[in-house]
Parts: C-alpha cells; sequence; structure tokens
C-alpha cells in the first residue's frame, strides 16, 4: 500500500513515463498530452464541476490547484508538436528506437488471414524496449525523489501503452506510485509482459466502466478509474456556428450531385482488431440485401485501402473529421475484443451523425442514444437492419448523438483526471 501524506493539497509533482506524447498521430498520445497540460492548471474536480456543453464557454469557480507534470519519452518518432509546444511541460528524452528487428519481423511474418502482427516477434520487441525504458528512465526518477525530499512535493507516476511495463518497472523500484492507462487492446495481447505493470499500479485509468470491468476480467488490480477521452472540441472545430455550417455545407453539395437521397455510410479508421474481417463479410452482404448504401471508408493503412475493392464502397484515404461528418448519414464502428472508446463516435454526434456500435467494452457509453448498439454475436442480417433503422430515424438519432458529444468533452474529462489523482492521493 502506498503511504501519502495527509494533506493532500499540498504539491504534487507528476511524472508521465511513456514511449510517445507528439507521435505523428495517436488518439491516446493526443488524449494524455490533453490530461496532463488540464491538471497544470487550476480547476474544479468532477464533483464541483459545472455542466460542460461542447462549443460553449462556461465559468467555472476555482478549484484545485495546478501541478507541474514532467514528461520522460523518446524522441524517436520526432520533435515537440503544436500539441504540447508552450505548454509549459517539463520534459527529458531518450534516443530509443520506436521500431526495431524484432518489430520488423512481426509486422512482415503477420497473418495472412486477421492482419495481426507474430505475437511471439512482438512480445521479443517489446521485452526488449522495456527493459532499455527502464534502465534509462531508472536515475532519472532517483533524481526526482531526492529533489522532492526537499521541496516536499509528492510525486505520482503516468504511463501508457507500450513503454509502460518499463516504466512501472522504474516507478516500483524507486517507491513512486503511479496511474497506468489502458487504452486499447495491448496489454490484453500479453498480459504477462504487462501484468505487473497494471496489478502494481496505484490506479488503472480506462475510458469508460465497460472497459474497466473487461480489465477487471484479466488483471487483478488495485483500483479501476473512469476517465474519458478528452476531445477539445472548439479547438478543432471552432464554433457552434462552425460546426452547423461546415454540416450544411457538406448536405447541400451532396444534393448538387444528386447525392442527397443516398445512403452514406462513413468507417473511420481500420485495422485488424477494429473490424477488418468482420467488414469483409458485411460490406458484400451490404450491397446484395441493400444496393442503395453506399460506404465511405476514411484513413490510411493497407487495411482502409483494402476495404475499396467492394463495389459498393469507395476508399477515401485520410480526410479530415470535419468533412466526413459533414458528408455522410450514419457512422459505424466495430471492435473485435477490446472495448476502449470510440471517440470518433462523439466527434460525429458533434456534427449530428449518429453510429452503430457494438456492444463490446465502452462502446455502449460512447454512444448512449445517440445511435444503435448491436450484440457482438450479431447476425449480418441484424447489422443491415440496425444500420437502416438509424438511418431511416438520423435526425432522431443524430439529435441524441450532438447531446451525447459532451460526455468527452476535455473540461470534463481533465475534472476527472483530476478526481482520479485526488482519490490516489487519499488511497
Amino acid at each position: 500500500m502506498w503511504l501519502w501524506p495527509a494533506a493532500v493539497c499540498m504539491g504534487v509533482r507528476i511524472l508521465a513515463a511513456l514511449r510517445d506524447l507528439d507521435p505523428p498521430a495517436g488518439g491516446a498520445e493526443m488524449s494524455l498530452a490533453t490530461l496532463l497540460k488540464g491538471v497544470m492548471c487550476e480547476g474544479p474536480d468532477i464533483e464541483d464541476a459545472p455542466d460542460y456543453t461542447p462549443l460553449e464557454t462556461v465559468e467555472e469557480e476555482q478549484g484545485m490547484s495546478g501541478w507541474s507534470v514532467k514528461v520522460f519519452q523518446s524522441s524517436s518518432r520526432g520533435d515537440v508538436t503544436d500539441l504540447t509546444r508552450d505548454s509549459g511541460l517539463e520534459r527529458d528524452v531518450c534516443n530509443h528506437p520506436v521500431e526495431d528487428l524484432w518489430s520488423g519481423l512481426a509486422w512482415r511474418l503477420r497473418s495472412r488471414r486477421t492482419g495481426k502482427q507474430h505475437s511471439g516477434l512482438q512480445r521479443k520487441h517489446l521485452s526488449k524496449s522495456n527493459q532499455a525504458f527502464a534502465k534509462w528512465l531508472a536515475p532519472l526518477l532517483a533524481a526526482e525523489v531526492n529533489a522532492a525530499k526537499s521541496s516536499g512535493d509528492v510525486l505520482l507516476g503516468v504511463t501508457q501503452l507500450h513503454w509502460s511495463a518499463g516504466a512501472a518497472k522504474a516507478f516500483q523500484d524507486a517507491g513512486i506510485p503511479y496511474l497506468a492507462f489502458v487504452r486499447d487492446e495491448l496489454q490484453f495481447n500479453h498480459s504477462g509482459l504487462y501484468r505487473d505493470s497494471l496489478e502494481g499500479a496505484a490506479a488503472v485509468c480506462g475510458a469508460g466502466q465497460g472497459l474497466l470491468k473487461q480489465i477487471r476480467g484479466v488483471f487483478n488490480i488495485h483500483y479501476g478509474a473512469h476517465v474519458p477521452l478528452p476531445v477539445n472540441y472548439a479547438e478543432r472545430f471552432g464554433t457552434v456556428e462552425d460546426v452547423s455550417q461546415r454540416r450544411l455545407a457538406g448536405l447541400t453539395a451532396r444534393v448538387e450531385r444528386n447525392d442527397g437521397g443516398v445512403p452514406r455510410i462513413a468507417i473511420v479508421g481500420v485495422t485488424p482488431e477494429k473490424g477488418f474481417e468482420f467488414y469483409k463479410r458485411f460490406l458484400p452482404h451490404l450491397q446484395e440485401v441493400w444496393p442503395d448504401a453506399q460506404v465511405d471508408v476514411y484513413g490510411g493503412g493497407a487495411y482502409a485501402e483494402a476495404l475499396g475493392e467492394f463495389s459498393n464502397t469507395t476508399w477515401r484515404g485520410h480526410t479530415s473529421v470535419e468533412d466526413v461528418f459533414s458528408n455522410c448519414d450514419v457512422h459505424v464502428l466495430t471492435v473485435e475484443s477490446t472495448g476502449s472508446w470510440g471517440r470518433v463516435i462523439n466527434e460525429a454526434g458533434l456534427f449530428g451523425v449518429p453510429s452503430v456500435t457494438v456492444d463490446i467494452g465502452s462502446q455502449p457509453e460512447a454512444v448512449g442514444d445517440g445511435g444503435i448498439v448491436g450484440a457482438k454475436d450479431g447476425s449480418l442480417d441484424d447489422w443491415v437492419a440496425a444500420i437502416k433503422d438509424t438511418y431511416e430515424n438520423r435526425e432522431e438519432y443524430g439529435a441524441k448523438a450532438k447531446e451525447q458529444a459532451h460526455v468527452v468533452d476535455h473540461r470534463r474529462s481533465i475534472a476527472m483526471f483530476r478526481s482520479a489523482i485526488r482519490d490516489v492521493l487519499e488511497l
């Protein structure tokens, strides 16, 4: 059990150790960066936070003091980006490569049927990378411990994803309690490698109670904290008027090109975990039973591109979120096993686009009443029926999806992260 000073209000210094915080692309990294920047500022915990409406400002009462944050990460994937530039985050970087021989082999020898990387080779890569990261991190944490003895600050670690096992080992050796985020299927696929990191954490954070339930089903964690994915809607999309005008312009353009009456279904991002094999079965079936429906697949990569071979499907490549959800009627997202929160569901909702998803993990929490949640063992006809229902009632579902978008408003998520940190300090 971690021993804490009685006064939670004393100085807190957060040490975030992870592979990436400023990658070229990555929702998990973007989310954690937003949370860390948020708790550097004074603000309320979730119990004292006002109701947040996306794209609208609200006055917050003074709350908990801001905390200092230092990041320990690799520089292998590039320098600081606008995501954290001038944010006040302190930073130490190592030059450990993100990829190596083993990860390359794991990718080249991936399953031809599922597209998943070779598990044994990937595990060898992860084990080697985590050991190197822990070794680099250890003396830096020792220096932080010595400094905290003089300043009186409480130290709290934070980690996630690929290098979290190494970070956890270094935190444990230094006697620093830490929070570990679970963002995707990584820890489930390599439970032996990541078990100690999750079961040794003061708290395991996940976006959604559904994901936390999945985590508890595999790992014996001390405490699970629901911390929603944070989306700064105003920073990304502008004002309420901007979003409304963008959506209207997209729908108007569709009418002008005689596409307004065509059911447009959007799929954003395709990987083996995000339904690649399912879509290969579903898309030709959809063509057979509902030939009027057209599917647009967005995002890069071989899996998304491969779906463009079907006659009812167009691969659109990398496309802005605004363009995606200004030009579709229904958004579809499915996962194979791990129910990490589908943030894109709520981004669709901001534009009044409802979603159809699967009842795995936290997806039902993301959708709420703004769409339809189907059974994970549902038939292809069940999926068609759900999408048809959502399309035919898209205005009603879309209005509810827009209301549901508030659940990942970054101000609310940051307040919940503050509360999770407070709860850990008081354990």
